[in-house]
């Protein structure tokens, strides 16, 4: 069967609409009119400035919850300049990010557009350097908007396995033009005149989109090691942060944390020390990072430590 054709003769891309949005748009309430009907939003976050001039986005704490609370995907952005630390920049943006709150379908994008007076090979190793941060910093794969030209001169060499926001508003929406390093295209941002700027991601669903872009669940069947012998009840936080908790062989309440950032798991220590337990400890968490785990000792005290960090410490 032939490929569906559009009335300008061009093959017919799936794709849902999005706006991307900074302080220039303000809060909510001065585009949300704009973009309605969308199903995905970006907002910016920071830009550290050359000598290392931090700039936080004033509304984006109100852009991010407002997209949360309507269910909307959502991608945080940091606009780059390569004069400056790709450490430092990321730091900026990741500090930013976790204040804000990150959930697990949330994505991330580097917007590079300027050289700062760098060499084409300098702007790339930059670029792969900030990418290779955010990666490890979030456990997902980010984004790397760019332009047309901006490509072809070179600035983007070894990008090319991070998905591709291309800014062409020549061409139609869903048919931009992919430049070198790239084969493909992910996001075109399709339109950047008037209030608001206008973007197509190429997925048919937002669940599809966030799949993509989000970080990965952990493995179905992974063996968390351990001498847990009874009593495993778990919890877990808004970012992907979990914690589990059991009686070992010893009788002691040993806990292991999930690291919603990193993807990884801790070790199994024990938050109460030598205290013995009997039966199941009991988890509960709630807001960002806190919790408390409960236990009971052979008198039929019911015992109480709280944490604020995810399980990291207890008191």
């Amino acid at each position: 069967m032939a490929a569906k054709q559009g009335s300008a003769g061009l093959t017919a891309v799936k794709t849902i609409r999005g706006v991307d949005v900074s302080s220039f748009q303000g809060p909510p309430g001065a585009w949300q009119g704009q973009a309605r009907g969308v199903k995905w939003v970006a907002v910016k976050l920071t830009e550290l400035q050359p000598n290392d001039v931090p700039f936080i986005n004033p509304d984006a704490p109100a852009d991010w919850a407002f997209v949360g609370s309507k269910k909307l995907g959502r991608i945080a952005y940091m606009f780059g300049h390569p004069s400056v630390s790709a450490k430092k920049s990321v730091a900026l943006f990741a500090g930013e990010l976790k204040r804000l709150g990150v959930r697990d379908t949330d994505g991330l994008m580097l917007d590079l557009e300027v050289t700062d007076g760098l060499s084409p090979a300098k702007v790339s190793a930059w670029a792969r350097a900030v990418m290779a941060e955010l990666r490890k910093e979030f456990g997902r794969t980010p984004f790397l908007y760019t332009f047309i030209d901006f490509a072809r001169e070179g600035n983007t060499s070894g990008l090319e396995k991070y998905p591709l926001w291309i800014s062409d508003p020549s061409s139609p929406a869903g048919h931009p033009v992919v430049p070198p390093p790239w084969k493909d295209w992910t996001i075109h941002q399709y339109s950047t005149s008037g209030a608001i700027d206008r973007d197509v991601a190429k997925f048919a669903t937002v669940a599809g989109m966030q799949g993509e872009m989000g970080a990965p669940p952990p493995p179905e069947h992974a063996d968390l090691g351990g001498k847990v012998v009874s009593g495993v009840t778990a919890t877990r936080w808004a970012d992907g942060s979990m914690l589990i908790a059991g009686i070992n062989h010893n009788s002691q309440v040993v806990v292991k944390r999930f690291n919603g950032t990193t993807r990884k798991w801790g070790i199994w220590w024990p938050p109460t020390g030598n205290v013995k337990a009997v039966g199941p400890p009991g988890l509960v968490s709630w807001g960002e990072s806190f919790g408390q785990l409960f236990y009971a000792t052979a008198d039929g005290h019911v015992h109480e430590i709280g944490t604020q960090d995810k399980g990291k410490t207890w008191n």
